[in-house]
């Protein structure tokens, strides 16, 4: 299990993206709350492990999700023989009062990325 939020990079085009070298050998799922509220859990899928090469070991798991604000998201999560790497991609709500970077800025600086296998 690991905590990633010191691990986010946090993009100007609105998203978020994480790696970690272990394996789900088993599978997992990534916890992915907002303001300590879990708004989704998002399935690490089990990579082809007998494969020859890595490119045929890849797993791909993709989700969309909305937070409790109207603001959607689409995770990808890629699991392969070297490791685990996501992306989640953040769409925010249309709100007069504020602006997408404002809203972005509030997301990401909340927002707690939980890895855990099985």
């Amino acid at each position: 299990m690991g905590y990633w939020k010191h691990k986010l990079e946090e993009e100007h085009k609105g998203y978020l993206e994480g790696k970690e070298d272990n394996i789900a050998m088993l599978g997992g799922f990534l916890d992915v709350k907002l303001y300590g509220q879990t708004i989704c859990t998002v399935s690490i899928p089990i990579p082809n492990l007998i494969a020859d090469s890595y490119r045929d070991s890849i797993a791909k798991w993709v989700e969309n999700f909305e937070d409790f604000d109207g603001n959607n998201y689409k995770a990808t999560v890629l699991s392969s023989k070297d490791g685990v790497e996501w992306r989640i991609d953040i769409t925010p709500r249309e709100d007069d009062d504020l602006y997408s970077s404002d809203i972005l800025n509030e997301i990401t600086s909340n927002i707690e990325i939980i890895v855990n296998y099985i």
